[in-house]
């Protein structure tokens, strides 16, 4: 025949709200730990980004002034340039 039967499984119980926030004290180090990593990484990267410039430069004989050095990257990048990378940054 050509008759379809619904097989309806059990969802998960309803989280009480004292199970919920049971749930939020046990993770709630990891959650805001992350977030401040990633805050601090974001406000960095252009710090790390002109050292890093400025480490190549040295060592292809380019300026190590780092007022140059984001001078020239603005110019030639914009403001996207300073977050090149962010993303492997965000990762760890």
């Amino acid at each position: 025949s050509g008759e379809r039967h619904r097989v309806q499984l059990p969802g998960p119980p309803a989280a009480s709200p004292r199970a919920a926030m049971e749930v939020w004290k046990a993770s709630k180090p990891f959650v805001t730990g992350s977030v401040s990593g990633c805050m601090a990484t974001v406000c960095i990267q252009p710090i790390d980004m002109v050292k890093v410039r400025i480490q190549i430069g040295g060592a292809e004989g380019g300026s190590t002034n780092p007022l140059v050095v984001t001078q020239k990257l603005l110019a030639e990048e914009g403001i996207t340039g300073m977050y090149k990378g962010l993303s492997a940054g965000l990762t760890r």
